[in-house]
């Protein structure tokens, strides 16, 4: 007992005023974690952590506790108020021109979801790691997570040079991680709770492994369990830390009975209406270096509103 207390007093101060259930257990956990960490879990993960998995009740008491300590446990505020905190979240310019100067936020503000869906060859890698690149030049803290064992490593290399610098000098900043399978990616972002970043980029959502781990229609609704889980934890690391997400996904043919196939992203309803904004991209003519893009379902775009863009060696532009 003296050891805990002993624990207790040497905390940090907003671990210290901690009040809820478990109090020498959960300021133990907060001196470890931080306030913010043990904020962005869920009860069931809380619970977890503390060896109190039959106690779940309790459990939400102190998460609620925990969040209020960390200022990010839910009020009501003036809707002027909220417009002015979602107007200083930053912007990261994509140096994509049209993406930029069409999109309502004038790039990729933080704290938000974004989906990119597209058949092979749109362009939705090169994407993603023009996006983690120029938000590394930009002093964001990324990391980018290849799901597919296809990191094209070059690519950073040009892209960065595109932006003048070099790998070397983002190395503190961008951290490249390739996931053997979904658990691999969800214990890399379970970790973030604790070693927060500014962007996460996951390419791609649902990816070969995925499918396969989760084979046939029976598995279908825990597949779907498992990315909604993904999304969650996402969602939480935006409240709490700001967090933004860039997820790419394959598109699958959906046969429609008086028209032709049309392309839906593979995560399905889940990918729809986890993300803030969902973009679909295509490259009609594979002879070409070109594509567009267009919001499936982005608040305050028009879905006719098409992007277009060049690719290049060192990116999209």
């Amino acid at each position: 007992m003296p050891k805990k207390s002993s624990e207790v007093a040497e905390a940090p101060d907003e671990c210290r005023r901690y009040g809820g259930p478990w109090k020498e257990e959960v300021v133990k956990l907060c001196s470890e974690y931080g306030v913010k960490a043990l904020a962005a879990m869920n009860v069931v993960e809380l619970a977890q952590l503390l060896g109190r998995e039959d106690e779940l009740e309790k459990a939400e008491t102190a998460l609620a506790e925990i969040r209020r300590l960390a200022g990010v446990a839910p009020r009501p505020m003036p809707i002027s108020e909220m417009f002015k905190i979602q107007q200083s979240l930053p912007v990261l310019k994509t140096g994509v021109t049209e993406f930029d100067e069409k999109v309502p936020w004038g790039g990729l503000r933080r704290g938000l979801l974004y989906g990119f869906a597209g058949e092979f060859g749109a362009g939705k890698s090169m994407f993603a790691i023009q996006v983690s690149v120029k938000a590394a030049v930009e002093n964001w803290r990324v990391v980018y997570i290849e799901t597919e064992g296809a990191l094209n490593a070059k690519m950073f290399e040009h892209i960065a040079k595109r932006f003048g610098t070099d790998l070397n000098a983002l190395v503190d900043r961008l951290t490249i991680t390739q996931a053997t399978d979904v658990l691999d990616v969800k214990e890399i972002l379970l970790s973030l709770f604790k070693q927060p970043v500014d962007l996460v980029v996951i390419d791609s959502f649902v990816s070969h492994a995925l499918r396969a781990q989760f084979r046939g229609r029976g598995m279908l609704a825990p597949r779907q369990q498992f990315l909604a889980y993904l999304l969650d934890i996402l969602r939480r690391m935006a409240r709490v830390y700001g967090t933004a997400a860039i997820l790419t996904d394959q598109v699958i043919d959906i046969p429609e009975v008086f028209a032709a196939k049309i392309k839906k992203p593979a995560g399905g309803n889940i990918l729809l209406h986890g993300v803030n904004a969902l973009f679909m991209m295509s490259r009609p003519n594979k002879s070409k270096l070109e594509g567009y893009m267009w919001p499936m379902d982005v608040p305050g775009m028009s879905p006719d509103v098409e992007i277009h863009y060049e690719i290049k060696e060192d990116g999209l532009y």
